[in-house]
C-alpha cells in the first residue's frame, strides 16, 4: 500500500528534527557534565587548600590515635568516598592517614600540645564529616595512597584533582582533591586529601533535574516541528498533486491546461518541462487526429473496397464500399480476407455480389520480424470492365455477322452473275439490284459504326441551329408512311399549335426521327398505330414515340440502347430486324445534342421512347 507523499515528507521532518534534538540533547548534556566537573574541581580544590591552610596553621587542636578512649579506628577504605558529602583526611608523608573521618561512638581527646610527627583527628573536622572512623596504616593503603598522581603532585607543592569509577559502584564517580599543607619552613609536612562522590549524568537522571522543562520542551519542539513539516509538505506536495493529476488527465487524453508557477527552482523546472510536453503531445495528438481524419475522407472517397483486418480476423479498417460488401456477401469477403493470413504472396480472386462482379486483391501484412499481423484487401468493381469485353466480344461478332451476310449474298451474286447470269437480261437485273441493296446495306452499317465511333471520341462537330420540330415529325412521317401503309400501321402526331424551335443539327434530328419510327414499325403488328407526342418545357423540349407493339420485358430496357443488341427476335414483325444500332445511334446523336433519352414499356402495353432537346435561350428585354 503507498503512502501519500506529504504524510512522508512530515515523518521525515519529524525524525530529523527529533534525531537532531537528542543529539543536540546529548552534546549539551555532556557539556553541562564538563561544566560542572570544572566547578567542583574549582571547588573542591578550594575547600582541600582551606583545609590545608588551617592545618598548617595550627588553628585545629590535634589528638593522636593512642590516646582514643576507643579502640582505633579501622583502615583507610575507598567504600567510604562513594558515600553522601565530603570526605576529608590528612596524609602525612608516608601516605599514612593521620586525620580522618571519626565513626559512631567515637571519643576525641583534645590535646593542647600536639605533636608535630603524628597527626590525628580534627574534632571539628570529624564532627563537620559525621563519617564512620576509617584510620590505621599499612603498607597497601601506603602504596595505593602514594601512587595517586594528584597525591604525587601535591607533594611536589601542586595542588591537583582526579576523578575515579569503580566496577563495584558503576553509576557513581569520586572527585579527589590533594592539597599539600606547608609547615612553618615551608616544607610540605601533610597532604589535605578531599573525596566528594559525583552523579553520573545520564537520562536516569533527567527526569529528577528536569522532568517537567524536558517533556514540555519536547512536546512544543514536536508541535512545532509537526506544524513547520505540514506547512512545508503542503508546499512542496501541492505541486505535485497538480502535475500527478494533470498527467493523470493526459494519460486520458484529456485537456489540460498549463501548471500554474512553481515556488522552488526544482519544481519550476518540472513544470516547464510537462507544459513544453504538454504542448508537444497535444500538437501531436491534433496531427495524429487531423492525419487519421484525412485518411478517414480519403478512404471514403475512395470507391474501391479497402478492408484490413488483424491477426485473429477482426475487421481494423473498412470503408463504406467495403462496409457494403460484408453487409450483401460476408462470407465471401471473409473469406478471401482470412485466406491471406496463411500465405506470404499477395492473392487475386473474383466474387460475385448482388450482380457485381468484384475482383479481390488480398496482401498480407508483416511486422519488423516478417511475421504476418494481418492482411489488406482492396475490392474493385471490373463489372463494367467484364461488360466491356463481353460488348468488345459480341461487337466483334455482331460486325462480322452482319458484315458476312451482305458479302455472302454479293459474293453469290456476283457468282451467278459470272456463271452465266448476266447474259440473261430478266435475271442479271435482279441479281444486281440485290448487290445494290447489299452494297448499301455494307454502307449504312459502316455510317453507322464510323457516327457511333466518332460519338464515343466526342467528335460528331454538330453545328446546331433554331430548329422547328414539328417540322421534323412531318418530315419523318411523310418518309416513312408509304411503309406503315404497306405495313397496315397508321402514324399519328399530337403537336401544340405553332412553330416549335429546339437547338439541333437538321439531318441528325431527322436521323433520330427516323431510326425510332423505323425501330417501332419493326414491333409494331398490322392494324396497330404509332403516335409521335411533342411537349415543351421552359428549356427544353420532349418528343415521344410510342407504339402499340407487345411491349418489352423490365429485363431488357437496361440493355436497348447497347450496340447491337436486338432482344427478343420473336417480337419483331419483319423479315429485316436490323442490325442493333438504331436505338445506340439515337443515344449517341441525343446526348450530343446535350438532351436525354430513355424508354417505358409494360409487357402487351406497347413500348414509349422519349428524348429531349434544349430550346434556344433568348436574351431577356431591358
Amino acid at each position: 500500500m503507498f503512502r501519500p507523499i506529504r504524510s512522508r515528507l512530515v515523518a521525515s521532518y519529524l525524525f530529523v528534527v527529533l534525531l537532531s534534538m537528542g543529539i543536540a540533547s546529548g552534546l549539551a548534556w555532556r557539556t553541562l557534565d564538563r561544566a560542572f566537573l570544572v566547578v567542583m574541581r574549582e571547588n573542591l580544590l578550594s575547600q582541600a587548600g582551606r583545609v590545608a591552610r588551617t592545618t598548617g596553621a595550627g588553628q585545629v587542636n590535634w589528638v593522636t590515635a593512642g590516646e582514643l578512649t576507643e579502640a582505633a579506628p579501622p583502615p583507610y577504605s575507598q567504600l567510604s568516598n562513594i558515600q553522601a558529602g565530603i570526605h576529608t583526611r590528612i596524609i602525612d608523608e608516608d601516605g599514612v592517614v593521620v586525620i580522618g573521618t571519626a565513626g559512631e561512638g567515637t571519643h576525641l581527646r583534645i590535646v593542647e600540645d600536639p605533636s608535630a610527627a603524628q597527626l590525628s583527628e580534627s574534632s571539628e573536622l570529624a564532627l563537620n564529616l559525621d563519617l564512620k572512623p576509617q584510620g590505621g596504616s599499612s603498607s597497601e593503603t601506603e602504596l595505593n595512597l602514594l601512587s595517586r598522581p594528584e597525591i604525587q603532585s601535591a607533594l611536589s607543592r601542586v595542588p591537583a584533582t582526579a576523578i575515579r569509577t569503580y566496577s563495584w559502584a558503576p553509576h557513581r564517580r569520586v572527585l579527589y582533591a590533594a592539597y599539600p599543607v606547608f609547615s612553618e619552613d615551608e616544607t610540605v609536612s601533610a597532604i589535605a586529601y578531599i573525596a566528594t562522590p559525583l552523579p553520573r549524568f545520564n537520562l536516569s537522571l533527567l527526569p529528577a533535574y528536569f522532568g517537567t522543562q524536558v517533556l514540555a520542551g519536547l512536546g512544543l519542539a514536536i508541535l512545532l516541528a509537526g506544524l513547520a513539516g505540514a506547512v512545508l509538505a503542503h508546499q512542496i506536495s501541492r505541486p505535485i498533486r497538480q502535475l500527478t493529476s494533470a498527467t493523470s488527465r493526459l494519460a486520458h487524453g484529456q485537456p489540460v491546461s498549463p501548471l500554474p508557477q512553481a515556488q522552488t527552482r526544482e519544481l519550476e523546472v518540472l513544470r516547464q518541462t510537462f507544459n513544453t510536453m504538454n504542448t508537444n503531445l497535444t500538437q501531436a495528438r491534433a496531427d495524429l487526429m487531423a492525419q487519421a481524419q484525412q485518411r478517414e475522407i480519403i478512404l471514403d472517397s475512395i470507391t474501391d473496397a479497402v478492408l484490413a483486418v488483424n491477426q485473429q480476423g477482426e475487421v481494423v479498417v473498412a470503408n463504406p464500399r467495403a462496409r457494403e460488401l460484408t453487409n450483401a456477401g460476408p462470407d465471401l469477403l471473409t473469406m478471401a480476407t482470412e485466406q491471406a493470413l496463411g500465405v506470404q504472396t499477395p492473392q487475386k480472386r473474383e466474387i460475385t455480389v448482388q450482380g457485381n462482379v468484384i475482383e479481390l486483391q488480398t496482401t498480407s501484412l508483416h511486422n519488423e520480424n516478417g511475421q504476418i499481423t494481418g492482411s489488406v484487401t482492396v475490392g474493385h468493381d471490373v463489372t463494367a470492365f467484364r461488360q466491356l469485353d463481353r460488348l468488345r466480344t459480341n461487337f466483334i461478332s455482331d460486325v462480322s455477322h452482319e458484315l458476312r451476310t451482305p458479302l455472302t449474298a454479293i459474293k453469290g451474286t456476283i457468282e451467278t452473275l459470272l456463271d452465266g447470269a448476266m447474259h440473261d437480261p430478266n435475271v442479271g437485273q435482279q441479281f444486281l439490284e440485290t448487290v445494290d441493296r447489299e452494297t448499301d446495306r455494307l454502307i449504312d452499317l459502316t455510317n453507322d459504326l464510323l457516327l457511333l465511333s466518332r460519338a464515343d471520341a466526342g467528335r460528331l462537330d454538330l453545328e446546331l441551329s433554331c430548329i422547328d420540330l414539328t417540322h421534323a415529325v412531318a418530315r419523318a412521317i411523310s418518309q416513312l408512311r408509304r411503309r406503315a401503309h404497306e405495313q397496315h400501321i397508321r402514324i399519328q402526331s399530337e403537336v401544340e399549335n405553332g412553330e416549335i424551335l429546339v437547338m439541333a443539327h437538321s439531318d441528325r434530328l431527322h436521323q433520330i426521327l427516323i431510326n425510332l419510327l423505323d425501330n417501332a414499325l419493326k414491333f409494331t403488328p398490322p392494324g396497330g398505330s404509332i403516335l409521335i407526342t411533342v411537349a415543351t418545357s421552359e428549356h427544353e423540349a420532349t418528343c415521344t414515340v410510342s407504339d402499340t407493339g407487345p411491349g418489352i420485358p423490365a429485363q431488357e430496357i437496361p440493355h436497348l440502347f447497347e450496340r447491337f443488341y436486338r432482344g427478343d427476335r420473336s417480337r419483331v414483325r419483319t423479315h429485316d430486324d436490323g442490325a442493333g444500332l438504331g436505338l445506340a445511334i439515337v443515344k449517341a446523336l441525343v446526348e450530343a445534342h446535350g438532351g436525354r433519352v430513355w424508354v417505358k414499356s409494360l409487357p402487351a402495353e406497347g413500348a414509349h421512347v422519349t428524348f429531349t432537346l434544349p430550346r434556344p435561350t433568348y436574351p431577356s428585354p431591358s
